[in-house]
């Protein structure tokens, strides 16, 4: 009995020594955790102030006049067509090309100016070229209201100056050009610009909007809702639409309407381009050739919301209207019958020229759509005479007439 009670309260002790040291190292370690714990939750790190850049550092070297080399080219032959100028036409060209090559082993800053005196705002921006790169620059000045005035060709002189960062000139050179009458449109290789006509189209002309009013007299009750219409009545709108077409025509057939020939044109583009008189010259003079009067008419049928289309063949060219919003069915009208012609002889003469005419020549440019291309009707200016127009002559001395020329249309 003895020595077993000895050893075990010798045991007991030893057990209770190594859970007193290990209960004592445990809270050591928790509280030195709890320590650290502590610090990095209260303890905001310390972040360095930035350093200043650049203070110290020498300048940019400027690259010599020298090693940047320029080449100016004025394509189109110098010729500009401001009815062109905004309308994103797919085979057109800007008023000039500017080629810059930075021969140096440093990169070049570039402010090019330029500017056609009396016709255009100042055109500013700014490139940056790196070491032995070349950059091409398309330079197209906004072109003033009185470009668009223009009734014949002008000559005019288009200047383009370069500066580098520090304002020293680094090229400045001159070209001549020639800036088309607004009333000039440019038709591209195959048409490929064809879209462009809708610029005549001008249903906010002061001149339409009388068209449209006097055509309220043809129609019973003198109403002219365009496209609506009731969804107990929608399947008479083709009869309604075909209704407002009729009273437009019959407006412009109580006007005294008359057909002429194709008016000059100048340039060397004569083959490719056409004159085309706005409606309000048209409806003024109350004479007009196949195009002028189809833009005056389309004019007025986008006036009263309704969607009009110009139809372009060889030598010719006719308007029609949508029977409805995005129809497939459209009413075709030639209204060069006039001014004795009826309503049906205009949609009979429009029918033959459909029918005899190959499908693969019938070019439609469908007004609404040329809208949401961005295509949007010429800017209204004042009509008054411009001292700086050549009357006479082209740019080779000579004149020259569409009818000669196998103008687009009659």
């Amino acid at each position: 009995m003895f020595p077993f009670t000895r050893v075990s309260e010798r045991t007991a002790q030893r057990l209770a020594a190594v859970f007193f040291f290990t209960t004592l190292g445990l809270g050591l370690a928790l509280a030195g955790f709890w320590r650290y714990v502590h610090q990095l939750t209260l303890t905001l790190p310390v972040i360095e102030a930035p350093k200043p850049v650049g203070i110290d550092a020498p300048p940019m070297q400027r690259v010599s006049p020298l090693l940047v080399e320029y080449r100016l080219d004025t394509p189109g032959r110098g010729e500009l067509f401001p009815a062109m100028s905004t309308a994103a036409a797919s085979d057109y060209w800007p008023v000039a090309i500017l080629t810059i090559t930075n021969t140096g082993k440093t990169p070049a800053v570039q402010v090019i100016a330029a500017q056609i005196p009396d016709f255009s705002r100042e055109l500013r921006q700014t490139v940056v070229l790196g070491a032995r790169q070349t950059a091409t620059v398309r330079i197209s000045p906004e072109l003033l209201p009185v470009a668009y005035n223009l009734q014949e060709i002008a000559h005019a002189t288009l200047r383009v100056s370069v500066l580098d960062d520090g304002g020293t000139t680094m090229f400045a050179q001159s070209r001549p050009v020639l800036i088309h009458s607004g009333y000039d449109l440019y038709w591209g290789k195959q048409f490929a610009n064809a879209q462009v006509v809708a610029r005549w189209v001008t249903p906010h002309d002061p001149a339409v909007l009388s068209l449209v009013s006097s055509a309220h007299r043809f129609i019973p009750n003198g109403r002219m809702p365009g496209y609506n219409i009731s969804e107990r009545n929608a399947k008479k709108l083709p009869d309604q639409v075909r209704r407002q077409a009729e009273a437009v025509f019959s407006a412009l057939e109580r006007s005294g309407f008359s057909y002429v020939s194709s008016i000059y044109t100048f340039g060397d583009f004569v083959r490719d381009s056409q004159r085309i008189r706005l409606p309000r010259e048209t409806l003024q003079l109350d004479s007009a050739n196949c195009m002028d009067i189809s833009v005056a008419f389309a004019s007025a049928i986008e006036n009263l919301d309704m969607d009009p289309v110009l139809v372009i063949i060889p030598g010719h060219a006719f308007v029609g209207v949508r029977l409805g919003p995005q129809s497939p069915d459209i009413l075709y009208m030639d209204l060069t019958v006039l001014p004795k012609g009826s309503f049906q002889q205009a949609i009979a003469r429009a029918q033959q020229w459909l029918t005899k005419t190959k499908p693969d020549e019938v070019l439609t440019v469908d007004v609404a759509a040329a809208r949401k291309m961005g295509i949007y009707p010429l800017p209204e200016v004042e009509q008054k005479s411009v001292a700086t127009v050549d009357q006479s002559t082209n740019s080779e001395g000579k004149r020259r007439t569409s009818s000669t020329a196998a103008s687009p249309t009659d």
